[in-house]
């Protein structure tokens, strides 16, 4: 296998530095293979945003994921079901995985689909930037396994069962709340086949956004690892999109990966409730705003992005609070099953300290100030996902 420059570095080397002085957090975060499980980024080019150019919109681009020193982005595609279900799901997930691919020919070699744990690996160790491809939402596959298997090939490697809606054969934690729900709860008999033929395949089984009941079907039939690309921990912030400990104990029991969100929502819900209020508050302003922005839709974005931002100032948690749902993990069930998912694009706020992708070494210095490790930041930053996605691995 291809050594990562990470690893051409002894551990006792870069634990003698830092003990030393001699290693900051630049130069850890640096030396470290670290991967990023989810994000919107897509959403934001198909909007029209230039990836190759550092953007004041949102929170990623191709400048920006240097600057933040990230080695390995999924990329989501996510068909809004809003615009396409039920019978045009599939179609616009391809349309989302074929601007992705000409986005990446317009990167001049700097980023490349990356699609096993080997090919990560050369990626970076020849200096480039590994991307890779997950589906967010099991209605994409409009209950066929061949276009599952269709999205295979196409290089995607993990498949979030539920959005906030659900499929036909799961539920997800939004639905499972609705007391009038009409559908399933749980996996149907074809759920438990996708779920199946997705570790047959390769490709990563996602529980984010699942309801409990699929969440457990899911941990009941699965042979290989489960993950969570882009969830938080209930006990600390009791939203529905979060998950309890025994859950949390469950995924480590499978070897998994809880990979932390950024969203400020999930991290603190006491922001949540006070944001959604903001919302409500700012819902006549803001149409106001939209129509002056007419002719300009990311003018109007950025103009958005830039009013929530300093109107939640006041009660905006900080990066740390990334870090105590990290460490809250860790001590439930050790630092093996722990990484980011940071959810970028997805959302309109994130911690303070944490406006996009580049200020993302900060939080290794957060760790670092925590008393963490060289060895356990490593694991967080991206080693413990390259277990996992090895040992998905047919």
């Amino acid at each position: 296998m291809t050594c990562h420059r990470f690893i051409l570095i002894p551990l006792i080397l870069l634990i003698v530095r830092l003990v030393s002085g001699q290693l900051d957090y630049h130069t850890l975060h640096q030396e470290a293979l670290v991967v990023d499980t989810h994000s919107d980024v897509l959403l934001q080019i198909l909007r029209g945003q230039d990836f190759t150019r550092r953007s004041t919109l949102g929170h990623i681009d191709l400048v920006r994921l240097r600057e933040g020193g990230v080695d390995v982005q999924f990329f989501a595609a996510w068909p809004n079901p809003e615009l396409y279900k039920p019978d045009k799901m599939f179609t616009q997930t391809l349309n989302l995985i074929d601007l992705f691919d000409k986005t990446m020919n317009r990167c001049s070699g700097q980023i490349q689909l990356a699609r096993s744990p080997q090919e990560i690996y050369d990626l970076v160790g020849s200096g480039k930037i590994a991307a890779c491809l997950g589906v967010e939402g099991g209605t994409a596959i409009e209950n066929d396994l061949q276009k599952l298997e269709q999205l295979y090939n196409r290089g995607v490697r993990y498949l979030t069962l539920t959005w906030n809606d659900s499929p036909d054969w799961a539920s997800s934690a939004q639905d499972e709340m609705k007391p009038a729900y009409p559908g399933i709860c749980g996996l149907s008999e074809f759920g438990r086949q996708v779920v199946l033929r997705l570790n047959e395949l390769g490709m990563m089984v996602d529980v984010s956004h699942s309801g409990e009941k699929t969440f457990w079907d899911v941990i009941h039939i699965s042979t290989k690892p489960v993950i969570a690309s882009h969830s938080c921990v209930y006990a600390l912030a009791p939203h529905v999109r979060n998950l309890k400990d025994d859950q949390i104990r469950a995924i480590a029991k499978s070897n998994g990966l809880i990979c932390i969100n950024f969203y400020a929502g999930y991290l603190d819900v006491t922001f949540d409730q006070k944001f959604n209020h903001l919302r409500k508050s700012s819902a006549a302003h803001m149409d106001s705003v939209k129509k002056q922005y007419a002719q300009d839709p990311s003018g109007y974005r950025k103009y958005q992005e830039n009013y929530y931002r300093n109107q939640t100032r006041d009660f905006r948690p900080d990066l740390g609070k990334i870090v105590d749902h990290l460490e809250y993990i860790i001590n439930l069930i050790g630092d093996d099953y722990v990484g980011l998912g940071s959810d970028f694009d997805g959302f309109m706020v994130s911690p303070a300290g944490l406006d996009d992708v580049s200020y993302l070494p900060e939080l290794t210095r957060i760790m670092l100030e925590r008393g963490f490790s060289s060895e356990r930041i490593g694991k967080i930053l991206g080693a413990n996902f390259m277990r996992v996605f090895q040992a998905v691995q047919p």
